[in-house]
């Protein structure tokens, strides 16, 4: 006869998975856990993985384990950061942390939890073209290199987001890399003298791993090192998978006759300097949509994107490009862990938003594809520069928690 699971642990594992499908990363999966579970009066032992956690509880007052608990295990999909959820969640968990709510009552609202998409489908492709035309402007691409990231972007949404889940396990990112360079070329036939591969990069920018990488080295520099050596093979994979669909794309093209070179003696008009910052806007409110903030919240992550994006201009100026990131990514340390104590909220909200436009991870896809297309040329500087950017981001992170340290659970 088996003894069912006290209504605590049913709650904690439920709560676990949740958190584990909202992306939250290793360290802050675990403070939370150990948190709600010393509230709930059990010892907690937390291990969260990409793809996995095993959760081991025992009773608070039972040191001599005469009350044993079964080890909890899941087998869990890779997750995708979804802001509005994991607000939910922390809303939730605060409640019960700050004794507002009993475990009953949370139980009872987690049994009936069904996480549903904020934002119309017509809408998020929206935004995948918004975001690859932004990073075009950024990218100081004409006008016309601009409205074709923006368009392959939006193309490129559409597939992904209606991609099969058989694609999805297999070479879903070779994929959309492959039908994005060969639109890319497609256009430049059209429009000759656009620079195709910053205009697919652009196009591409929500596949590339950046923030991945970045949440991989963080998890690593606080010791959490299965889940961030996982994560960091699983964003290189997917850089390799995108550059692979690249260099397809290219040969496919090359079949045809077409290369970059062909008309690059074209003069395309650009947009001026000032572009960039509704360039900016329309960037922050798109990583908004695409990654799940609520509206009542949305202010404040576009408000996080902005900021981070002065203070790393600001940073550029005062002293290159790895302080600017320095200076920025721990500007948003601070203010997300300030925000996290002040609404009683998941700093993700602030912090997400605030390091995406930071994040090294277009380096390491032109380091990748420079690998396939040109035989490695300046790969070894691409690489440095990559690795040098994401020391002063993650450095960054640890400075500004350590200036403010996040709230508890956090």
């Amino acid at each position: 006869m088996t003894t069912q699971l006290p209504l605590e642990v049913r709650f904690l594992k439920r709560y676990a998975r949740q958190l584990h499908m909202a992306g939250v990363p290793a360290h802050q999966f675990e403070r939370m856990m150990t948190a709600l579970a010393d509230k709930l009066g059990f010892n907690c032992q937390a291990l969260s993985s990409p793809t996995s956690i095993f959760l081991s509880f025992q009773y608070q007052d039972d040191e001599d384990d005469m009350h044993p608990i079964p080890t909890q295990l899941d087998r869990m999909n890779p997750p995708v950061i979804n802001l509005g959820n994991t607000a939910e969640l922390y809303d939730m968990g605060h409640c019960l942390l700050d004794g507002e709510v009993s475990a009953e009552e949370a139980y009872a609202r987690l049994s009936n939890w069904q996480p549903t998409p904020l934002y119309p489908l017509w809408l998020q492709i929206l935004c995948w073209g918004l975001t690859g035309g932004a990073v075009a402007v950024m990218l100081a691409a004409s006008w016309a290199g601009i409205l074709a990231a923006a368009v392959t972007g939006a193309m490129t949404g559409l597939l992904v987001t209606q991609a099969g889940a058989a694609l999805r396990e297999g070479g879903l990112e070779a994929i959309a890399a492959l039908f994005s360079t060969f639109l890319v070329f497609v256009l430049n036939r059209l429009v000759p003298g656009l620079d195709v591969f910053v205009v697919i990069m652009s196009s591409l920018i929500v596949l590339i791993p950046g923030l991945g990488l970045t949440i991989a080295v963080t998890e690593l520099s606080t010791d959490h090192l299965a889940s961030g050596s996982a994560r960091l093979s699983g964003a290189l994979v997917t850089l390799l998978k995108l550059s692979l669909g690249v260099l397809i794309g290219t040969v496919v093209v090359g079949w045809f006759g077409w290369s970059p070179e062909s008309s690059s003696a074209s003069s395309l008009a650009s947009p001026p300097d000032w572009f960039r910052w509704p360039a900016l806007l329309a960037a922050a409110f798109s990583f908004g949509v695409l990654f799940s903030v609520r509206l009542k919240e949305f202010h404040f992550a576009m408000l996080a994107a902005i900021i981070s994006y002065v203070v790393s201009r600001v940073g550029v100026a005062a002293g290159g490009l790895e302080f600017g990131v320095l200076l920025a990514s721990m500007s948003v340390a601070v203010l997300s862990n300030l925000y996290g104590r002040v609404f009683k909220q998941s700093g993700a909200l602030i912090r997400v938003p605030g390091v995406i436009l930071l994040v090294p991870g277009t380096i390491g896809y032109h380091g990748a594809t420079a690998l396939f297309l040109d035989g490695g040329t300046n790969l070894t500087d691409t690489t440095l520069l990559a690795l040098r950017l994401l020391i002063a981001l993650v450095g960054g992170l640890l400075f500004g928690n350590t200036l403010l340290p996040p709230r508890r659970g956090h």
